[in-house]
């Protein structure tokens, strides 16, 4: 990466390495930006010209805010952005590779949300719980998923054997509207695979139990999608 592009008495902006970075990434180096006023250049609200600083130890120059802006993403980063020479045509790319990664990042999930299957060789418990998780994870990017689509998307992962086929029938030409939720579906498949397979029903209990505990994966690396 560059470096010394921006004056020594400012803060320094911490480095952009990751999606997970970036919310907080943009909050700092628009600050840093405005501080160092050359923040319109970023934004393109400015088209003065804007003195270029020279970088130690070579006869290159670079303006201020691209400068600024190159000093605070990774070297990864840096490479994949190096066709941007002007501030605003590096921060507008920036934008759009993090928008575009966090929406491959949430389309992940819910890839994962709507193939879910359960296979039989693991408790239903932990079953339950993996679909806690990506549900807790849209939560807390703000997207809600709907209690019932929750409830069919539960149902719809169980393992298509007879018996289970006749159970999930059964639920859906008997049970309330009211009561068609992802906690009432996890009751009574819980209770069902007690009856199903005692010998896990102790172990079953005690993992859904401890459900709220259970800290949502790490999303925040590139997606495959990306």
């Amino acid at each position: 990466m560059s470096s010394n592009t921006a004056s020594t008495d400012t803060p320094t902006c911490p480095t952009l390495i990751r999606p997970s970075d970036f919310k907080i990434w943009k909050l700092q180096i628009t600050a840093k930006l405005q501080r160092e006023k050359v923040l319109g250049m970023a934004l393109g609200t400015d088209t003065c010209l804007i003195t270029s600083l020279s970088i130690p130890d070579t006869t290159t120059t670079v303006p201020r805010a691209h400068g600024i802006i190159q000093d605070s993403i990774s070297d990864a980063l840096l490479l994949k952005t190096e066709m941007h020479t002007t501030a605003q045509d590096l921060f507008d790319a920036l934008l759009s590779i993090h928008q575009a990664s966090n929406l491959a990042s949430t389309f992940c999930i819910f890839q994962q949300l709507f193939n879910s299957t359960w296979s039989r060789g693991s408790a239903i418990s932990e079953h339950i719980m993996s679909l806690w998780t990506l549900e807790a994870h849209l939560a807390r990017i703000k997207i809600m998923v709907n209690p019932r689509l929750l409830a069919f998307i539960l149902l719809n992962s169980l393992s298509k054997t007879a018996e289970w086929n006749m159970f999930t029938s059964s639920i859906i030409n008997t049970v309330e509207d009211s009561k068609l939720t992802f906690d009432a579906m996890e009751t009574q498949i819980t209770s069902e695979e007690a009856h199903l397979n005692p010998s896990r029903s102790l172990d079953s209990a005690l993992k859904v139990s401890n459900k709220s505990s259970t800290h949502p994966p790490n999303f925040a690396t590139w997606c495959d999608n990306h």
